[in-house]
Formats: structure tokens, C-alpha cells, sequence
């Protein structure tokens, strides 16, 4: 197979998840009042051990400081990330994910997770051996 075989393959198996799981999953995000770039900074925040800045939130999602900072007063306000001066630059503020935050977003994974789990217990047993096979040479690249 070459790589640009691949490369589609592995696209419309993305695609074909997120088609699959997008209803549920946007379904439990306007319940929860949260949007897109919301849950984006709940899951970089609750998948690092520090807090981050705000600047450094931006550059790690690609977006502009103030759509990031807009997104980030929704979610202090609501309690789901807490926001606090830096000690050593009180112009810098530091972001970290609040219990509350962290039951939010793993209400979520698991909505999402739980798409993906409908769509692998509808694989042919060959297709789910086949997929755990490819997953588990890449094990150790899909846990960074």
C-alpha cells in the first residue's frame, strides 16, 4: 500500500467517526453550554500536569489571543477553569482546569468515546483483529 493510499484510507475511517459520533457529541456539548474552542481548552488543560498561559494556549491551538481569552472568560465564569496571576509576571495568567472542568470534559471524551465503541462492536471480528493489530504497532505513538 503506498502512503497516499494510506493517508485516504485513514481519512475516511477519521471521517467516518466523526460522522458517526458528531450528533451525540454535539448534542452533550449544547447541553453543556460549551462551544467548539471551549472544550478545545478544557482537553489541552486537562491533558497537562502544568498550568498554562493564556499565550500558550493560543500558540498550542493555533488561534487568535483574543478568541482564546473570549472562549476562557466563558469557562472561568462557569467554573470550569480557574485563572490566576502568574508569581513571576503579574501581566501573564495562568490556566488550569477546575474539578468541575475536568467532570465536563470527560463527560464528553466519554460521549465520544462511546461513538467510536458503537462503531468498532459493528466490526466484523477479521476488521476488529486487523484494526487492533495496525493500533497496537502504533501503540506507543498514539499515548504521547
Amino acid at each position: 500500500m503506498t502512503s497516499e493510499q494510506l493517508t485516504q484510507d485513514l481519512t475516511a475511517l477519521m471521517k467516518l467517526l466523526f460522522v458517526t459520533t458528531n450528533r451525540d457529541f454535539f448534542a452533550e456539548l449544547e447541553r453543556a453550554g460549551i462551544s467548539l474552542t471551549q472544550i478545545k481548552s478544557l482537553t489541552m488543560l486537562a491533558e497537562r500536569e502544568e498550568p498554562l498561559s493564556v499565550k500558550a494556549l493560543s500558540d498550542l491551538m493555533g488561534l487568535s489571543l483574543p478568541g482564546i481569552s473570549r472562549a476562557i472568560e466563558g469557562l472561568v465564569q462557569r467554573g470550569e477553569i480557574k485563572r490566576v496571576e502568574d508569581t513571576e509576571d503579574r501581566r501573564r495568567k495562568l490556566l488550569s482546569i477546575t474539578p468541575r472542568g475536568r467532570r465536563t470534559y470527560e463527560r464528553l471524551l466519554a460521549t465520544r468515546m462511546e461513538g467510536v465503541r458503537r462503531f468498532v462492536d459493528e466490526l466484523e471480528p477479521e476488521e476488529q483483529e486487523g484494526l487492533s493489530r495496525g493500533l497496537s504497532a502504533l501503540a506507543g505513538r498514539l499515548k504521547r
